[in-house]
């Protein structure tokens, strides 16, 4: 095992919650439960696994539409929120983020939803900011077609303002609950009156200052304005990266414009990791091959020419994937996973078959395959090497690669002396944030 440097970033981990599995055939394993994705005591016992295992938070997604491939994987789930609810009622220490559409809410649902709940979990919710890129989505609100993503983007920006003058609408000494008869001191608790390109809100909230006041800030985009929206209020950013030098890269990047909106913040960027662990190695292998030869190829290509938006039955299997794709800026869906695809297709050394199974088992998100040992040697180098800060741990097979990662993984992690950022007892936003809440 790696040691551990002279001054080193501890490894924040946190464990992405969804359904079976993060892989695609998870649902088909022996001993999966294909309703696993709404029942919230599941997720519970989840959560409590990750907590077991000293994890800083568990994550859950949200999609707003049911999944195209829903012929072929479960599809849709307990509303984030309401999950959440149930997840820090059942446990104690860990961090719940729930992602939260900016494109499909208005400011004061999130901001009361989200201050309710770190109330209910006494300062354990994080909020991952996401835009929203499917035209399922879209249909589901209203929207004639996906946002254009510049649209999208600005409104992201506008919103997170809104809710973050709203978590300050009151002042710290406003409740003054004095059995004299004076609860609060009106004064200090006084209306945003926003009126932007997106929002007219007036306020003040209506739920009073949570723990936190200002929870967790994640934010999942890579585009250009996705790192813009990071550097001006993430604390933490979960990013798709499959190899070292694409993740320091886009690390450094993101430091470098979180810095020049605020020297004194440090952001934490957590890769997308889905470690397979077996015995040895060759045992994780045989276990990831077992689970691939689960996947249906044709709707998996299918999916494929969705995402790139090709009309059905335009690729084959066995075609060499050698398409034309215009660069990832100039579409309104999602450029991050659009663009892990096209770097496929600029490599030129793929079949239309092999990029169909690699999104099935991965989506462009780094695969660990190996004995504990190699899991985890594997995690400390990104770490090490200034590419990570930690990981968003996306189990392929839940609960199984949970409880094993917990259980044989995170020990030697943490004997080679990474551990996590602050102590559990912290509020959540406090093990993290650096230079101050944001304003």
């Amino acid at each position: 095992m790696s040691t551990r440097p002279t001054t080193p970033e501890d490894m924040t981990l946190c464990a992405f919650l969804c359904s079976t599995g993060y892989h695609s055939a998870s649902w088909r394993s022996p001993g999966a439960d294909p309703l696993a994705n709404i029942k919230p005591e599941y997720f519970c016992a989840l959560a409590r696994t990750a907590e077991r295992g000293g994890l800083d938070a568990v994550f859950l997604a949200d999609s707003m539409a049911v999944w195209s491939d829903v012929a072929v994987r479960p599809a849709g789930a307990v509303e984030p929120a309401v999950l959440a609810a149930a997840i820090l009622r059942a446990t104690e220490h860990i961090g719940v983020i729930i992602t939260q559409s900016t494109s499909y809410n208005e400011p004061f649902n999130v901001a009361r939803r989200l201050a309710s709940l770190d109330h209910l979990g006494n300062g354990r919710i994080g909020w991952n900011i996401v835009t929203s890129a499917t035209r399922e989505a879209a249909d589901n609100f209203g929207w004639a077609d996906i946002p254009d993503h510049d649209v999208r983007y600005r409104r992201a920006n506008e919103f997170v303002r809104v809710c973050l003058a709203l978590w300050n609408s009151w002042r710290p000494d406003a409740i003054r609950a004095d059995p004299n008869g004076v609860w609060a001191d009106p004064a200090a608790i006084r209306p945003i009156e926003h009126d932007g390109e997106f929002f007219r809100v007036r306020g003040p909230l209506d739920v009073p200052p949570s723990p936190q006041r200002v929870p967790l800030l994640v934010q999942a985009g890579s585009s250009e304005q996705g790192i813009a929206l990071a550097a001006g209020f993430a604390d933490l950013v979960f990013t798709v990266a499959s190899t070292v030098g694409a993740a320091h890269a886009f690390r450094q990047r993101l430091r470098s414009r979180a810095s020049a909106v605020d020297p004194r913040r440090r952001i934490r960027v957590l890769p997308g990791l889905i470690p397979v662990v077996g015995s040895t190695d060759d045992d994780a292998h045989e276990r990831l091959a077992a689970l691939d030869a689960l996947v249906d190829p044709a709707p998996s290509v299918r999916q494929l020419e969705r995402s790139v938006g090709l009309p059905p039955n335009t690729l084959a299997v066995d075609d060499p994937f050698d398409l034309e794709l215009p660069v990832a800026a100039s579409i309104s869906g999602n450029q991050t996973y659009y663009q892990v695809i096209r770097d496929m297709a600029l490599a030129r050394c793929y079949t239309v078959g092999q990029v169909a199974q690699l999104m099935a088992t991965s989506r462009g998100h780094r695969l660990l395959v190996g004995s504990p040992a190699t899991v985890a040697t594997a995690m400390i180098d990104w770490v090490r090497r200034g590419a990570a800060d930690g990981y968003v741990i996306m189990p392929a097979v839940l609960p199984t690669d949970l409880n094993r990662f917990v259980e044989e993984v995170v020990p030697l992690v943490r004997s080679a002396g990474y551990g996590s950022v602050g102590s559990p007892e912290m509020p959540l936003a406090e093990r993290f944030r650096t230079g101050g809440t944001p304003l």
